[in-house]
């Protein structure tokens, strides 16, 4: 597990031929290494539409105001728990279409004077985050990992506003 801060360097949605494969935004973010690292952000279950669930993902907002900007870096991460964050919040999630995602995304990038992000390192052309979201079992992942989810934090200066975004599956 790692986590990552930084600013938002580039915003895309992922781009196929099959509009079926579509389910994810890249985020490109600039936390002052050699490279960007880029978040890859689930908008919905591939695995949950073909296993015949629901592949729509559940966004859960949490908000407040911020003092201090993290540092920008990548860094590792022990553990981090939706769990632990619902005990100390009322979390409401709602749940939302691929392109409300997308939308959701693209708006508080273009809009974010910082960007963290809790997830599991992978490096592909360059380093990356994956797994931005609840890893707990769900409707077509049967695996319960406790402890090791992911999230993505955005910081505005209007207000000193942040937004924790947690993202859970169907069955979660």
């Amino acid at each position: 597990m790692a986590r990552v801060s930084g600013t938002v360097a580039k915003f895309e949605i992922e781009n196929s031929q099959r509009q079926e494969n579509v389910d994810h935004v890249y985020v490109a973010v600039d936390a002052g290494l050699q490279s960007p690292v880029t978040l890859s952000l689930n908008t919905l279950s591939f695995r949950n539409r073909v296993a015949g669930h629901d592949p729509r993902i559940r966004l859960g907002v949490i908000g407040w105001r911020w003092t201090h900007l993290p540092a920008r870096g990548l860094y590792p991460l022990e553990f981090f728990d939706y769990e632990t964050v619902e005990l100390i919040e009322n979390v409401e999630y709602r749940v939302l279409e691929r392109a409300a995602m997308e939308d959701y995304f693209s708006l508080r990038c273009a809009n974010c004077r910082r960007i963290e992000a809790w997830g599991v390192p992978y490096r592909r052309a360059e380093p990356g985050l994956h797994q931005i979201h609840s890893r707990r079992a769900s409707a077509s992942v049967p695996e319960d990992m406790r402890g090791r989810d992911g999230a993505v934090r955005f910081y505005f200066d209007e207000g000193q506003r942040v937004e924790l975004a947690l993202l859970k599956f169907s069955g979660q």
